[in-house]
C-alpha cells in the first residue's frame, strides 16, 4: 500500500500481485469488503485506488485481498496493514481583554490664552528611484516554465535539457489516487501517485544521454504525452588542424632527404 498510513478520509493505493484468479479480487477494510479489482489469467497484478473510511478511529487496521484460485478453485488471500493517524486539534487562545483608558483633565484656575502654533512646512523632496536593469538571458540556457497542465495534458518544466540538469513533469486528468508511470523511448524515467484532483508532479531522470527530441509518456489509465530536447554540446579546438599540418611537413622533409 502507498502510503501505509494517513488520516481518516485520506486516499491511498493498493498494488497486488496474485496467483492467477478465476474471479475479481475483493479488498476488505478490517473485515468489511470495500473495493474490487479485475484479475484474469493474463493479468496477475495491478493497482486499485482506495479511501480510508471517514469514521475510522486512530489505530492499525488489516487490509485483505481475496479471490478464487483459478486452478485449485480454493480461496486465495493476502493482507497488509494500514495505520490511521489522529487528526490534531487546535485550541484557540483565550481572548485578550484591554482595560479602558481613564483620562483626567486638570483644573485650570483662570483663563489662559494660548497663541496659535506656527507651522513651517519644509519643501518637499522627490527622489526618483534608479531604473531597474534586467540582465539579458544567457544564450543557450533553457528556461523553466510554470504553466499549469490542463485536463488530459502533460507539461514539462523545461523545453530542453543538458546532461545533469533536472526535469519535472506535471499532468492532470487521471483518477485520484492512481499510480502514474512515466516512460521515454521504452525505458521508465519516473513515477508518482495522483492527488485527490487527479493531478501529479514527478521528477524525470533519463537513463541514457542521446541528443535529439524525446517523447515522455505518462500512463495512469489514460495516456498523456510531452516532448523535451536533449542537448549534448561538444567542443573542438584548433590543435587538431595544426597537428595535421606539422605531420605533413615532417613527412615531406623525410621524403626530400631520401631523394638526396
Amino acid at each position: 500500500m502507498k502510503p501505509s498510513s494517513g488520516k481518516a478520509g485520506s486516499s491511498f493505493t493498493i498494488s497486488w500481485n496474485f496467483y492467477p484468479c478465476a474471479t475479481a479480487i475483493t479488498f476488505s477494510w478490517n473485515g468489511t469488503p470495500m473495493w474490487t479489482a479485475n484479475a484474469t489469467l493474463d493479468q496477475t497484478s495491478g493497482t486499485v485506488a482506495a479511501t480510508v473510511p471517514a469514521g475510522a478511529q486512530p489505530g492499525t487496521y488489516p487490509v485483505t485481498g481475496t479471490c478464487t484460485n483459478a486452478r485449485t478453485k480454493l480461496p486465495l488471500t493476502a493482507s497488509s496493514r494500514f495505520t490511521v493517524i489522529a487528526t490534531p486539534t487546535t485550541t484557540p487562545p483565550p481572548p485578550t481583554t484591554t482595560p479602558p483608558v481613564v483620562t483626567t483633565r486638570p483644573t485650570r484656575p483662570g483663563s489662559t490664552t494660548t497663541p496659535p502654533p506656527t507651522t513651517t512646512t519644509p519643501p518637499s523632496t522627490t527622489t526618483t528611484p534608479p531604473p531597474t536593469t534586467t540582465p539579458p538571458a544567457t544564450p543557450g540556457t533553457p528556461t523553466t516554465t510554470s504553466t499549469e497542465p490542463k485536463p488530459g495534458e502533460l507539461v514539462l518544466d523545461r523545453p530542453s535539457i543538458q546532461p545533469g540538469e533536472s526535469l519535472a513533469a506535471s499532468g492532470r486528468g487521471c483518477q485520484p489516487g492512481r499510480m502514474v508511470t512515466l516512460t521515454a523511448d521504452g525505458a521508465e524515467v519516473g513515477s508518482a501517485v495522483t492527488d485527490s484532483s487527479g493531478a501529479f508532479t514527478a521528477p524525470v531522470e533519463f537513463t541514457r544521454i542521446e541528443a535529439g527530441r524525446h517523447t515522455v509518456v505518462a500512463e495512469c489509465g489514460v495516456r498523456l504525452t510531452g516532448a523535451v530536447d536533449q542537448v549534448v554540446t561538444r567542443s573542438s579546438g584548433g590543435q587538431t588542424g595544426t597537428l595535421v599540418v606539422l605531420v605533413f611537413f615532417v613527412l615531406a622533409g623525410i621524403t626530400v632527404i631520401r631523394f638526396r
